[in-house]
This record gives C-alpha cells, sequence and structure tokens, in this order.
C-alpha cells in the first residue's frame, strides 16, 4: 500500500483548508481526476436529463432517466467493494473511468447521427451509472492510501470539494454549450473530460491489495457484517440512507422546476445548479479547514436537517432569485452532511476492509433511483413542488427517528471510539 509523506500533525481540528493538497504529491492527482471526473458527471446529468425532456417531455421519463443512472450503485456496490479490496485500486479506477467515457462516446455517435432513441438513453445511462458506481467507491478508499491518518478528514473535505466545485462549472457551462453547439456538442465535451480524467488517473501510484485470501463470497458476507456489529457504522449508514431516498430525488426534477415551474431554459437550469455547486464548494471547504466539523456526529445530523429544510423552501420558491439562494443553502448543508459521513466512516475502519465498508455506504447512493421513480410519478400527477415536499417532511421525521434509537449520532464527537475501533474491524 502506497503512503504518503509523513506529516506533522494538524494542531486542535485546525488546519489549512489546502493541507493535503500541498504536503501529499499522490493525492493531488486523485483531487485532479476526481474535479475531470465530476465535471464531466455533473454535465452528464444535466444534458441527460434536458435530453430526456426534451425525447418525450414527461417528468417520468426524466426520473426513469435517473433512475437507471442511478441504480447500479445499488447494484454493483457490494461486489465492486470487494474487488476494490482485492486489486489494486489505481487500475479498478482506471478500468471504470474507461468505460464512463467510451458510453459518452456512443451517445454523442448517436446524437451525431440522429439515430438516437429514448431507449438507447435509458441503456446508456445505466452502463455509465455502472461505471460511475466503481469510480465512487474505489475514489473513497483510494483517498486513505494517499495520506496520513492525521490529515484523513481534511482530505476527504477536499476530495468532496473536488466532487461538488465542478457542479459550479459544469451546469454554467452545458447550459451555453447546448445552446451554441447543441446537445451533440456538449455530450462531446463531457466526454473530453471524461478522457481527462483516464489520463491522470493513470499517473497515480499502484495500491497494492490489502484485504486478504478469503474466497469472494467469504469477503463480500464480512463487508456486511463488520457494519452490521457495530452500532456507530450502523447509524451512520442510517442516517446516510434518509437523505438519499427522500431529499436528493429534487435533483432529477430541476429540469422540471427550471422550465415549468420559474420559466427558464437550459442556460437558467444551468445557473442554478451551478449557484447549488457554489454552496456544496463552501461547505466543504468549511469541512476542510475544520477537522471537527467533519468528525462531530452532532453536526452530522444538523446538516441533514438543515439540507431538507433548504430543498423544502426551494420547491416553494416563487421567482428564481429566491429559488437559487436555497439552492445555494442546500449545497451548503449537503456538502457538510456527506463529507461529515464520509470522514467518520474513514476514521472508523482499516485498510483491509475499507471498499467493502465504503461499497455499503454507497449503496446508500443506490436508494437514489428507489426515491426518484416513484416521485416521478407522484410528479406526473400532482407536480414536482408538492412531490418534493412530501419528501422532505418525510425526511425530517425519519432523522429525527433514527438519531432517537441511535445515541452515538447525538454526541459531539466520534473520534476516540471510531479510533480504537479501527484496529478492531477485522
Amino acid at each position: 500500500m502506497h503512503q504518503g509523506p509523513r506529516a506533522q500533525r494538524p494542531v486542535d481540528g485546525r488546519v489549512g483548508a489546502l493541507y493535503s493538497l500541498r504536503v501529499y504529491p499522490a493525492f493531488r492527482l486523485l483531487f485532479g481526476t476526481t474535479l475531470a471526473t465530476n465535471a464531466a458527471f455533473w454535465m452528464w446529468s444535466l444534458l441527460a436529463g434536458w435530453l430526456a425532456l426534451v425525447l418525450t417531455d414527461s417528468p417520468f421519463f426524466v426520473g426513469l432517466t435517473g433512475f437507471l443512472h442511478g441504480i447500479p450503485m445499488l447494484l454493483v456496490s457490494l461486489p465492486a467493494g470487494v474487488l476494490i479490496d482485492r486489486f489494486d485500486r489505481r487500475l479498478v479506477l482506471l478500468a471504470a473511468q474507461v468505460v464512463v467515457a467510451l458510453v459518452t462516446v456512443v451517445l454523442v455517435v448517436l446524437l451525431a447521427a440522429d439515430r438516437l432513441a429514448p431507449w438507447h438513453l435509458l441503456v446508456l445511462s445505466f452502463l455509465s451509472g455502472a461505471g460511475m458506481a466503481f469510480v465512487f467507491a474505489t475514489r473513497s478508499a483510494l483517498v486513505a492510501n494517499l495520506v496520513g491518518r492525521d490529515a484523513l478528514a481534511n482530505a476527504v473535505a477536499l476530495t468532496s470539494t473536488a466532487q461538488n466545485a465542478p457542479r459550479i462549472v459544469g451546469p454554467a457551462i452545458a447550459g451555453p454549450l447546448v445552446g451554441a453547439l447543441g446537445l451533440t456538442g456538449a455530450f462531446a465535451v463531457c466526454a473530453v473530460f471524461q478522457a481527462l480524467s483516464v489520463l491522470i488517473t493513470a499517473r497515480l501510484p499502484r495500491v497494492r491489495p490489502s484485504g486478504g485470501s478469503r474466497s469472494f463470497w467469504q469477503a463480500f458476507v464480512e463487508g456486511l457484517a463488520t457494519v452490521w456489529r457495530h452500532e456507530h457504522l450502523l447509524a451512520l449508514m442510517a442516517l446516510a440512507a434518509l437523505p438519499t431516498l427522500l431529499i436528493f430525488p429534487y435533483m432529477n426534477f430541476m429540469p422540471v422546476f427550471t422550465r415549468d415551474e420559474l420559466g427558464l431554459g437550459a442556460t437558467g437550469l444551468g445557473f442554478l445548479m451551478a449557484l447549488n455547486g457554489l454552496g456544496a464548494v463552501v461547505g466543504s471547504i468549511a469541512v476542510a479547514a475544520r477537522r471537527r466539523y467533519g468528525e462531530s456526529p452532532r453536526i452530522l445530523v444538523a446538516s441533514v436537517l438543515a439540507f431538507a429544510g433548504s430543498v423544502f423552501a426551494f420547491a416553494h420558491a416563487p421567482v428564481a432569485w429566491l429559488a437559487g439562494l436555497f439552492l445555494l443553502l442546500a449545497g451548503i448543508s449537503g456538502a457538510v452532511y456527506m463529507a461529515s459521513t464520509n470522514t467518520l466512516l474513514q476514521l472508523a475502519v482499516e485498510d483491509a476492509i475499507r471498499g467493502r465498508v465504503l461499497s455499503v455506504y454507497l449503496l446508500t447512493w443506490g436508494l437514489l433511483p428507489v426515491g426518484t421513480l416513484p416521485a416521478g410519478a407522484i410528479a406526473d400527477a400532482w407536480g414536482a413542488p408538492l412531490t418534493v415536499t412530501i419528501l422532505t417532511l418525510l425526511a425530517v421525521v425519519a432523522v429525527g427517528a433514527v438519531a432517537v434509537r441511535f445515541p452515538v449520532l447525538r454526541r459531539a464527537s466520534l473520534s476516540a471510539e471510531a479510533a480504537g475501533a479501527a484496529s478492531r474491524l477485522r
């Protein structure tokens, strides 16, 4: 396993926001490939939703496209975790990114030839989602291989920044690109970003597997059993599942809100998503600069509640500027929630099982299409605002119930317990 240089211990939870980038060269490469990959990912998300709406004029089909892009998280995340712990993580990441890039090239060719049918978009969305499921899980596991433990919270938050910063640039340029180059040209630019991520990933150091010699099935079961046996891991997984199931589906209906509720076009959609991405960058940098933000279960719970409230307010915003403000707040609170969850999980496991535990976390992201598909049907019948209202109110109630069930989530810090558990999670 590659280890970064020994670095000075951060003091009292305060580190420079760019600490891991300054100290660990390999992490800088991972940060770079994350920027490129996520620029393409957010462009794809916006463009595919807009293309689905253009092809069918159906909110349900928009939801179905999001469903098929997200469902691979549910189907392949656990097997992916076993592979991540058994093979060179750099090669796993590289292979997954090549698959995602090829899928986008196929979509561009079909669009250019005017041969794209709605079912093509559904199939390609599924294949792209399968590749991204491997990308997300492998990249998360690699962070701990490239930095020291004391820098882990900072590195996780910086990775979250690299995931969210493209939400400003990607959607902001995707809308104008559609106007200037059409959907074909916009997807071609998306493919260029994906190719760039492949080139950067190829320069990462090799990471030798440390997952042991158990059979595939034994290793698979071990990951699930580890989470089930440790209450703090189970609590984090339960809390992580709720926003994915009940809050994040609003993202798939952004084209519907933009066009039908706010009267904006593709450029307006890009602007709104860029504001959401700006908020996410602000939230991620805050966690990167203040270590305790990423290591506090109490802050984690508060951020989820704030996220639900911001999305609820967005769904009822009567004008575009107010909708943008609430999306900015949703981005901040959502980023704090994601960075905190990832940090707490990373601190609580050792490297030999890290990929499998993080793949269980990724499995919670597989619930996004589970929430998106019925939400699309409700939106077709009653409208997107009422759908998002119902989901966010359910989220607030469910988060409260989980916090009551797991007292560990009401603590100011989980650091000591997580550090002690790391050596026992085998």
